[in-house]
């Protein structure tokens, strides 16, 4: 590394550390403020909201590192523009691109590392702080569920039920559709109720209707022969998101839930978003790089302007995409992947146009 390399380097570290504790601070702040009312509400102790502003910190940290990263490029590089120091190093005939190497590379490494940090550390302690949360602000929460279809893993029974009670693990009103490998209906079984014992379903007093191939129906109390065994979780109303999960974790949730039959492409939307989101810092440095030399004063102040304004238009642009996509407008890869697309366009087409 070059020793105007190292310069850039050491001026863009310490005003990148500062900047990420003000935005996590920032966000800290407008989370507490947030549910501050509903902590007062329920009596929460100050050792709790404590424990969740702790929990809360690898996710600020998360959403926090590209507008830090923004904010410091573009005021380190407004700095030396501000300075002639930059007009110095062209006019030695030293290009932009190579003065900006290490800093590509810093920028594509921390994106990298924000992909593991948040698959290893944000997932679990976010999970945390979402669970605590849940505690202390809905104590009395229930997972039962209404108007259930679910098939079972090897898609020959369907089960149907209006009403599941989590508490007892019982199912009310419940048929279930027996099919062939085939796909062809071969039983359908009627009861008032099904409880869980024993790693199966239990029926009380149910009627099994038998098809043949000639189209005859025999009717029955048997259903002995038939294993339901599919787990009690997966008739519960879901409070989980991918956003709680590993990314092994969430491709296997996302597989449970469209077996469920429930919807999952705002999920699948949210997994694909965990692998393009890192690539923001990627993204801002460009950005910064194109438009950080075009303050000569009040650097500090257009940066973190430059910084916000930047991050809220790729967010809205995200949170856009991402609504389009649960709403089956676009796939849920479109919806993720689309704005890192779009806003690393802009910035090369930007970065034509940056002082040299």
């Amino acid at each position: 590394m070059k020793i105007l390399q190292r310069y850039l380097i050491r001026h863009f570290l310490p005003v990148c550390f500062v900047a990420l504790l003000f935005f996590i601070l920032l966000l800290q702040l407008a989370d507490l403020f947030t549910n501050l009312w509903k902590y007062l509400a329920n009596s929460v102790s100050a050792k709790d909201v404590l424990t969740v502003m702790w929990l809360y910190v690898p996710k600020c940290i998360s959403f926090s590192m590209p507008m830090a990263v923004l904010f410091a490029s573009s005021y380190t590089m407004g700095n030396l523009y501000a300075r002639n120091e930059l007009t110095s190093i062209f006019s030695a005939g030293y290009p932009l691109y190579r003065l900006v190497v290490p800093l590509l590379i810093l920028g594509f490494m921390l994106s990298v590392g924000m992909y593991f940090f948040e698959d290893r550390v944000v997932i679990h302690s976010l999970a945390e702080k979402n669970a605590l949360t849940r505690v202390l602000l809905d104590p009395d929460q229930s997972f039962s569920n209404t108007n259930l279809v679910v098939m079972s893993e090897d898609e020959t029974i369907v089960y149907f039920a209006d009403y599941y009670q989590d508490a007892e693990k019982r199912m009310y009103n419940v048929f279930i559709v027996h099919r062939t490998e085939e796909g062809e209906l071969q039983d359908v079984i009627q009861s008032n109720n099904a409880f869980w014992e024993d790693g199966a379903w239990k029926m009380n007093d149910p009627t099994r209707y038998t098809f043949t191939r000639d189209g005859t129906a025999t009717i029955s109390t048997n259903v002995s022969d038939i294993q339901l065994t599919e787990p009690p979780e997966t008739f519960r109303r879901n409070v989980t998101t991918v956003e709680e999960l590993t990314s092994a974790e969430a491709k296997e949730y996302i597989r449970f839930i469209r077996r469920a039959g429930l919807p999952h492409t705002e999920q699948l939307a949210n997994y694909y978003k965990r692998f393009s989101f890192p690539f923001t810092i990627f993204i801002v440095l460009f950005f910064s790089i194109s438009l950080g030399g075009r303050f000569k004063k009040n650097i500090m102040l257009m940066s973190l302007l430059l910084s916000l304004s930047i991050a809220v238009s790729f967010y809205v642009t995200q949170m856009v995409t991402m609504i389009l996509s649960k709403w089956e407008y676009i796939s849920p890869l479109s919806g993720a992947w689309l704005p890192v697309v779009v806003f690393i366009a802009g910035s090369i087409a930007m970065l034509r146009y940056a002082r040299t």
